[in-house]
Parts: structure tokens; sequence; C-alpha cells
């Protein structure tokens, strides 16, 4: 049997609720979209507990890069490290195509 359990929408949640509904396919119910959205959260993340709402991208500036290298935990830093090494064997390729 299904267990129910109700969330309270404070006035600051609002507009994130209102981008999930615009979002959330067409004939998925609500539970359904919360538990794919909390699965693919777990799934990405170390750490499921939010330390922080920041967020940078590949654009960001670079003190934002130092701040967040200098901050992460360690099972964080290690995933960081093998993605960076990742992106240099790609841009390698890509370097060595551009000179051929």
């Amino acid at each position: 049997m299904a267990e129910i359990i109700s969330i309270s929408i404070t006035p600051d949640s609002r507009k994130i609720f209102d981008e999930f509904y615009k979002a959330k396919p067409e004939g998925t119910t609500f539970s359904k979209a919360i538990r794919i959205i909390v699965e693919d959260y777990l799934r990405n993340k170390s750490n499921p507990i939010l330390k922080t709402n920041r967020a940078i991208n590949l654009f960001s500036n670079i003190d934002e890069w130092k701040k967040l290298i200098n901050e992460m935990d360690v099972e964080d830093f290690v995933k960081l490290q093998k993605k960076h090494a990742q992106v240099g064997n790609l841009i390698n390729k890509r370097v060595s195509k551009c000179l051929s």
C-alpha cells in the first residue's frame, strides 16, 4: 500500500513548484515525477545532503572555480579529477585533429 505524505509549499518555493509542474511530462503523476527527480539527484550526487545551492559551469569565473575546488569534500574532488582527465583527453584529441 502506498504511503501518503503531504508537503507545504511556502511562498518562496512557489516559483520552483510552478516550474516543476510545467516541466513534468504530460500524464506523469506528481509522485512519480518527484521520485524521478530524487532518484536522479541521488544518482548524481555523492552526498545527498545539500550543503550549498551554488552551481558553476564551464564558463564560470575562475574565482568561483577556486572556491568550489577548495571547499568540496574529498569524494567530490576525486570525481572532479576524473572528469578533468576525461575532458583533457577530449581536448588533446581535438587539438591533434585541428593540427593535422
